[in-house]
């Protein structure tokens, strides 16, 4: 059987919404032993943040790679580089004792760690390339 999320808000140690969809949860699994989980919630990034990933973080990535490496690279082959960049792990071989970065998704950040991703971005870009990305809502100048 699927597992069942239910959301509420606690005040004073109780539950303050979704008390019988967490009752009625409960007695479908009568007589079996259950694991309960509670952890807290947290906001998941917004349609605008993901805009702002793939329309300025990512196309500036894709165009800065175009014009210093002469490679032309599709928006996820540039994600991939990102999270290899500035969202890994970074693991021991034990073997050999080297360390490695394994790239970790990025679909699962909440949004004060998104925003430290994209920042991290921004700092790669900066230090690859010396090229500033904009921050969102920041209006770029042209000289003309």
């Amino acid at each position: 059987m699927k597992s069942t999320t239910i959301i509420s808000r606690v005040e004073n140690g109780k539950l303050m919404n979704n008390r019988k969809k967490m009752q009625d949860a409960i007695s479908l699994h009568e007589g079996k032993e259950v694991e309960i989980i509670i952890k807290r919630k947290y906001k998941r990034r917004s349609i605008q943040e993901n805009s702002y990933y793939w329309g300025v973080v990512v196309n500036y990535w894709q165009q800065l790679i175009k014009e210093e490496w002469q490679e032309i690279l599709t928006p996820n082959e540039v994600h991939e580089i990102l999270k290899l960049h500035c969202n890994f792990k970074a693991q021991i071989i034990e073997a050999t004792g080297e360390e490695i970065k394994v790239p970790q998704s990025t679909a699962d950040l909440k949004t004060i760690e998104f925003e430290d991703y994209l920042e991290r971005c921004r700092r790669k870009a900066l230090e690859f390339f010396n090229a500033v990305i904009p921050l969102p809502n920041e209006q770029l100048t042209i000289n003309l």
